[in-house]
């Protein structure tokens, strides 16, 4: 699934900006333009915000300044479509007003990596000239904004489904650069306030760099993470790894261009995969769909037969309905002859996402597993996604992609939530100190988790 964050990856600064002046009146056209066409092909728009037009009534409404820049247009934008409680929108392409500077080099940013933890905003990693952020320093403001204050225009401005917060702050750890330019200040300077663990503060300024920069710095800086994201690179589309009894099966996406390069039938490849683990009498299988943000439907639907413990006492396995009311069933398929039937540990945070989300799901309701980790990025009870309608809006030429199918599944006992990601039976929340000691908690639990349970038998 395309979503915001795969097409935006840094941001531009104040330093050569190339932004037209547009009115009141062509800004309050593109928001309704963009209204209407939200309310015309997102078929979930109602039901999981019915508060949607009156609140993006109150948003265009809120439009007073006589001139406003593009940016601040695709500010109003991005809110209006985070209005819809629905996390799978493309805003914008390379080539408009708002993003062409980026790949270009014709503009800067600020060269700061964060993580998020515990709804706080950490220094992770410094691309700046100066080099003077402490890696893990706490950044109690920017610019005399506090994180907080950040953080909450950056919620506000990032469509993700319903209350899953785990999912924007993902996000946000992503593409921190490009969105505090676009949705919080335009400064060519950043005076940068940071607290460490002794509680003293300090204030250091970094100034802001091109895309082109960043990258130098970080092969300049920091040239032990690329040799080990070089040792722990997969040329493959899946991992599948033993020890003793156990197995791990990494599965880091389902996006097309990435079947396409290893020529991947998802039928096939769990036939295979589910083959092997009954030849091995495996009794105890981790599944990571950490950072798998999904692509195409089949390599989740088709999984199916390979993990379900029992038949489902609904004919359906789940239903697509089409912004133009076109339903599709899709049959609960039968159970396969290597069905795994040991125990399965499902490893998740806020990027297993759409069909990487839907694995999850079908892995909770059918396969009896165990999850770790945080909560899923998308709607447990259905979402928007599939393919798109795209809207140019007149005035700004911002191309807007809104999703147009509905994928539903019938309702759970196992999970009852409302506007929730998938939750986890064991909650993974690292401090920043866990963090930087970059252990690998998920897995740490699971294999604690398989461990226990041998013990015990």
């Amino acid at each position: 699934m395309k979503q915001l964050f795969l097409f935006m990856v840094f941001v531009i600064s104040l330093s050569s900006i190339k932004a037209q002046s547009l009115s009141k009146e062509q800004v309050i056209e593109d928001l309704t333009q963009l209204r209407e066409g939200i309310e015309r092909f997102n078929p979930t728009v109602e039901q999981y915000n019915p508060r949607f037009q009156n609140r993006a009534d109150s948003l265009i409404s809120s439009v007073s300044k006589s001139s406003l820049s593009n940016y601040e247009a695709f500010d109003l934008i991005s809110q209006l479509c985070a209005f819809s409680n629905e996390g799978h929108f493309s805003l914008g392409t390379w080539e408009d007003q708002v993003h062409q500077g980026i790949i270009n080099n014709e503009v800067s940013y600020i060269p700061l990596v964060v993580k998020i933890a515990n709804s706080k905003l950490y220094v992770w990693l410094d691309l700046s000239d100066e080099q003077v952020l402490k890696r893990g320093a706490e950044i109690i403001s920017i610019n005399g904004l506090s994180s907080s204050e950040i953080l909450k225009k950056l919620y506000q401005s990032t469509p993700s489904d319903g209350r899953i917060l785990t999912y924007s702050d993902r996000t946000i750890e992503n593409n921190f650069s490009w969105m505090y330019f676009l949705y919080v200040d335009k400064i060519p300077g950043f005076e940068i306030e940071t607290m460490l663990g002794s509680g003293i503060a300090e204030k250091n300024t970094i100034q802001a760099l091109t895309r082109e920069k960043h990258f130098e710095n970080y092969e300049k800086f920091y040239p032990e993470r690329i040799e080990k994201q070089k040792e722990t690179e997969v040329d493959a589309f899946h991992s599948l790894s033993f020890s003793g009894t156990s197995a791990t099966l990494t599965l880091p996406s389902f996006d097309r261009r990435r079947v396409e390069k290893y020529d991947v039938d998802s039928k096939k490849l769990y036939k295979g995969i589910f083959t092997e683990l009954k030849e091995k009498a495996i009794q105890n299988l981790i599944i990571d769909l950490r950072g798998n943000t999904g692509g195409l439907n089949e390599f989740a639907d088709d999984i199916v037969p390979f993990i379900q413990k029992r038949p489902s006492d609904s004919p359906l396995l789940k239903r697509t309905i089409s912004w133009e009311e076109r339903i599709r069933n899709y049959r609960f398929p039968k159970a396969s002859n290597v069905a795994f039937e040991g125990q399965i540990y499902a490893l998740v945070n806020g990027r297993t996402y759409s069909a990487g989300s839907t694995l999850a799901r079908y892995l909770k309701e059918y396969g009896d597993a165990v999850f770790i980790g945080e909560e899923t990025g998308t709607r447990y009870e259905g979402f928007s996604a599939g393919s798109q309608e795209y809207v140019m809006l007149e005035n700004t030429q911002i191309r807007i992609g809104i999703p147009r199918y509905h994928i539903t599944f019938d309702p759970s006992e196992k999970q009852t939530t409302s506007n929730r990601g998938l939750l986890p039976d064991f909650l993974i929340q690292p401090t920043i100190e866990e963090l930087l000691e970059e252990t690998d908690l998920h897995m740490k639990k699971a294999k604690k988790l398989i461990s226990e349970k041998n013990s015990s038998n």
